[in-house]
């Protein structure tokens, strides 16, 4: 009987034994539960765990960008980094944490952020036996400059000014307004890209001589809760010049109504005498 008792019981650990090993070992990927904010020129990391926190050394770690049409990251694959089929933007400018590998951490580094990497991500993670992802979502955030006034001459009747400010992420506001703080009608916003994937915005107005002599150009961006704005003051004497007519009035008109006033001063004097 004790001899039977031995065997059953060596089965029974034999059976354990292979049954753990034939189950998978299955795993959450897990992210932020909150967007990740980054400064547009600094580095920022986006985080990715594996739950339990067993080695991703031997696994398929991908990140992808999700919503484009060029996807791959950065890709992790037989213990080496591949990103031979990378996104072109991202080259030189990603990497994991090989140490943090041991630990589950597959977490991806991305330096110098730019305001084309604002968007949302995926964590790919997969075994021999199994896989799980996680989204990121990344926000850029960037301050942009002092809005800059510059005059484009004399249009409709009235001076062309244009209002340019450079650097922003999120998009910003850009408005005119008169010297009372009301909004003055203007064309529609230029909006352009540099070189960062950061924004420039644009935009002219024509003020007229009635709108007082001082302007404002205001940019806005809420979501940063940053408001910049530059004042510009046009002398009254160069919206003359923006009527001709006024002008030929004033340099033929006026003088010819002196002259006949001077005539005809002249005339009763002649009269008189």
């Amino acid at each position: 009987m004790k001899g039977d008792g031995s065997e059953h019981l060596c089965l029974i650990l034999l059976l354990l034994h292979q049954t753990s090993v034939s189950r998978p070992e299955r795993f959450q990927v897990v992210g932020p539960a909150d967007p990740v904010d980054a400064v547009a020129g600094e580095d920022v990391v986006l985080p990715c765990y594996l739950k339990p926190s067993i080695s991703a050394e031997d696994m398929h770690v991908e990140w992808i960008r999700l919503q484009s049409t060029e996807t791959l990251v950065h890709l992790y694959q037989g213990k080496e980094n591949r990103n031979e089929k990378q996104i072109p933007s991202y080259r030189g400018r990603t990497a994991l944490f090989p140490e943090e590998l041991k630990k589950g951490n597959t977490s991806l580094r991305l330096t110098g952020v730019r305001g084309s990497d604002d968007g949302e991500y995926k964590c790919f993670v997969q075994s021999q036996t199994w896989y799980d992802d996680a989204s990121v979502q990344l926000r850029v955030r960037a301050v942009g400059t002092e809005p800059v006034i510059s005059m484009e001459g004399y249009r409709e009747g009235g001076i062309g000014l244009l209002c340019e400010s450079k650097g922003w992420h999120p998009e910003p506001e850009l408005i005119w307004l008169d010297s009372e703080g009301h909004s003055l009608p203007a064309g529609p916003t230029e909006t352009l890209r540099d070189s960062m994937g950061l924004f420039i915005v644009r935009r002219s107005v024509i003020v007229q001589e009635g709108d007082t002599t001082r302007f404002t150009c205001q940019v806005l961006q809420q979501q940063l809760n940053q408001e910049k704005e530059t004042e510009f003051h046009i002398p009254a004497e160069m919206f003359q010049r923006a009527h001709p007519w006024k002008v030929a009035f004033s340099v033929f008109f006026i003088p010819a109504i002196i002259g006949l006033a001077v005539l005809i001063h002249c005339c009763v004097k002649l009269c008189k005498e």
